[in-house]
């Protein structure tokens, strides 16, 4: 389990690193906003300048000041993140087989979600939301199209990998510690950081999955000390979306392959989802912690 060491000028460093994401989601919001700019899927220069710039991107905002701050503004400098620390191999696999289980939960969560309905005094903020979702769904339609096995292991790299390496860094690594540091709660820092992890996604109609996909992978980071199960699940759940909709695109699966647990009669499907994800947390949490009393068992006096 991770023992958080109470670091000097946590207040400060939580000022700066939201300050921070207030500046990346003002950036996100004016580059979107009175944009009418059409993505052409089939113009090849444009898709991969969008590719390009994807990378470059999360590489700029997320993981470079991730790594910059962790080195000179924490007492253990890189190992803050976790990123050196060594997990369980049983930690691993039940990280992943948790995230691969929820996907009928999700599913379940997401379509709740879907129908959320703000006041009519707040229609104007509903609308924005909607056409923040469509952009969203608009850059995922262009950089999932493709049917090659190169446009897979592409996707897989940007998608999935990239994605799950810079937001693990930046919102668990170090975020999810600043906020524990300041508030002295555990699990306040956690679900606040799973809070600002899902709404900076601005996909608002999929809030809640994400808010509960935050905090699952808060809590590895927690028990474990280590970012390796949570870039795993990360990369698992992206990467599982991703390969599912090339498989869809070559028309090997149905389109509704990824709707399992939204259907009428599929409860069964979501009760078992729960189930797992929730054994699979329990189990982490009891083997880090018995990691720790090993390791604390022999430790030289």
């Amino acid at each position: 389990m991770q023992n958080i060491e109470q670091e000097s000028h946590s207040k400060t460093k939580l000022a700066v690193i939201l300050a921070w994401l207030f500046l990346l989601l003002s950036i996100s919001v004016l580059s979107g906003s009175g944009n009418e700019v059409k993505i052409n899927p089939d113009n090849q220069t444009m898709v991969t300048f969008l590719y390009i710039m994807q990378v470059l991107l999360v590489i700029i905002f997320f993981i470079l000041p991730s790594l910059l701050f962790s080195v000179f503004w924490t007492k253990q400098r890189i190992h803050y993140i976790g990123i050196t620390t060594k997990p369980a191999v049983s930690t691993l696999l039940l990280s992943g087989i948790g995230i691969l289980m929820a996907m009928p939960m999700i599913n379940w969560l997401a379509e709740l979600n879907q129908h959320m309905q703000l006041p009519e005094a707040l229609s104007g903020i509903e609308t924005w939301m909607k056409n923040s979702e469509a952009k969203a769904a608009e850059m995922t339609e262009v950089f999932t199209r493709g049917t090659s096995i190169g446009k897979l292991i592409l996707n897989l790299f940007v998608i999935a990998f990239m994605a799950a390496l810079s937001e693990e860094i930046f919102f668990r690594g170090v975020l999810q510690k600043v906020l524990i540091e300041t508030t002295r709660n555990k699990h306040i820092g956690i679900w606040i950081a799973a809070a600002l992890f899902s709404a900076f996604h601005m996909q608002f109609f999929g809030f809640i999955p994400r808010l509960l996909m935050g905090a699952y992978l808060g809590y590895l980071f927690l028990w474990s000390g280590s970012l390796w199960p949570g870039m795993i699940a990360h990369f698992l759940n992206n990467g599982t979306q991703v390969f599912l909709l090339w498989l869809m695109n070559r028309g090997e699966i149905s389109s509704d392959a990824d709707k399992i647990g939204i259907e009428q009669g599929e409860w069964v499907y979501v009760f078992t989802s729960i189930f797992t994800v929730s054994i699979s947390l329990f189990l982490v949490y009891r083997i880090e912690k018995k990691r720790k009393n090993t390791t604390k068992n022999i430790d030289p006096v």
